[in-house]
């Protein structure tokens, strides 16, 4: 091995080892458990992102379901969202049909399907979804609270700049 491919070897491998793991929110080692209150029909529609971890901008999450409610389609406006083709597993964990991604898990929705905290079991991802900007707080509250029993850093949890 010439010094010139060592050196290049050893480069390599300290770069991928000063390549820092992905950002997470949540202690992993917590349960984490999907709503079963969860109705395709009724979570199909438009949500605003009112906050979230890391960099929290506003935008908004449309959600329309297909194939009989079993397929929904995830697209975002304005927000870094993973989007794509979900499918049901249990009620409340949408699985991306393509199998690259994370499951998402729709952690808490209130009775009215107002509100929504949703997250990947990662921690990489985790927002605070409302119908409209304007999150009540009460509301708020109630989805901070799952947030924190699910191991989710709440400290980090930022409003968006709406």
């Amino acid at each position: 091995m010439t010094l010139r491919r060592a050196g290049a070897i050893l480069g390599l491998a300290l770069l991928t080892a000063c390549t820092p793991e992905p950002q997470t929110y949540r202690d992993t080692g917590a349960p984490l458990g999907a709503t079963t209150r969860f109705e395709a029909d009724r979570f199909a529609g438009d949500w605003q992102v009112v906050a979230g971890f890391g960099p929290t901008m506003p935008g908004t999450v449309q959600i329309v379901p297909d194939d009989g409610g079993n397929i929904l389609q995830i697209t975002s406006y304005g927000r870094a969202t993973p989007g794509g083709a979900y499918r049901q597993g249990v009620p409340g964990e949408l699985i991306p049909v393509s199998g690259r991604g994370e499951t998402l898990v729709v952690m808490w929705v209130d009775e009215g399907f107002r509100t929504a905290a949703i997250g990947t079991p990662s921690g990489r991802f985790g927002v605070i979804l409302n119908r409209d900007t304007d999150l009540p707080a009460d509301r708020g509250a109630a989805a901070r609270e799952i947030l924190d029993f699910y191991g989710w850093d709440i400290s980090r949890l930022q409003r968006t700049g709406q």
